[in-house]
């Protein structure tokens, strides 16, 4: 779903991305039992983990954003930056993330995060 970076590449705007991770689990059900307070998310398998994503931008701003709202609902995230090779997923995730910036409200925030992981959840397969 992502790719990862390897030291020695060379990062570019296009396809850069920053996941808000909640979680890495090595258990699906210990995953799945510390989950369960969660709304949406996103979760995907790599090298036998899983991995539970919170929400995903294309600005480092707009995640920082994202990750102090999930904070005063105690639910703590880091931001690990990635890659998303799919030009039109980056442009839908890009436009939310525009707006998402720029709201004020807490609720539409998290209406437009539900939107982006909703996006993801249906657009990669």
């Amino acid at each position: 779903m992502f790719t990862s970076y390897n030291e020695e590449q060379v990062m570019t705007s296009d396809g850069n991305i920053y996941l808000l991770q909640y979680g890495s689990f090595i258990n699906k059900d210990v995953m799945n039992e510390n989950i369960k307070k969660l709304d949406n998310y996103l979760v995907y398998e790599h090298d036998n983990k899983y991995y539970v994503h919170l929400g995903v931008f294309t600005r480092l701003e707009t995640a920082l954003k994202m990750q102090k709202i999930f904070e005063k609902e105690n639910i703590y995230t880091y931001i690990k930056n990635d890659y998303l090779s799919d030009s039109d997923l980056i442009d839908r995730i890009s436009e939310l993330d525009k707006e998402l910036f720029n709201e004020e409200n807490a609720s539409s925030i998290r209406e437009i995060n539900n939107k982006i992981i909703n996006i993801l959840k249906n657009g990669v397969s």
